[in-house]
């Protein structure tokens, strides 16, 4: 008979992984009040501003980036024999996040080239 052991996650990540979850919400938040969400670009390139509808799909992406974040410090904190379905809720909610991220690249290249 095997004896369980819960899993144990580190306390730097478990920080880390809070404090990211936090920064998510808020900069969401804030975002989705202003109606603009601006997701920076990378060495030197302009970034994206996301505005109505596709703001709203990429704070969605920010929740479930912060739910994917919370459910490893949710684990370490849980002593049932569970990890399995950690681990299924973190690729359901890292591939939600990231379908919701594209959709809403997508909508926003298509909104602004019909601006143009």
């Amino acid at each position: 008979m095997d004896i369980y052991a819960p899993n144990h996650i580190p306390c730097k990540t478990r920080v880390v992984n809070i404090l990211m979850s936090a920064f998510l919400i808020i900069y969401g938040t804030v975002g989705i009040y202003r109606d603009d969400i601006y997701y920076p670009g990378r060495q030197g390139r302009p970034g994206i501003h996301f505005q109505g509808g596709p703001a709203w799909i990429l704070y969605a992406a920010m929740i479930c980036a912060t739910l994917n974040l919370l459910s490893v410090v949710a684990d370490h904190y849980d002593e049932r024999n569970n990890e399995t379905n950690y681990r299924f809720f973190a690729k359901v909610t890292g591939s939600l996040g990231w379908i919701l991220v594209v959709v809403a690249i997508v909508l926003t290249l298509v909104f602004q080239q019909g601006t143009r």
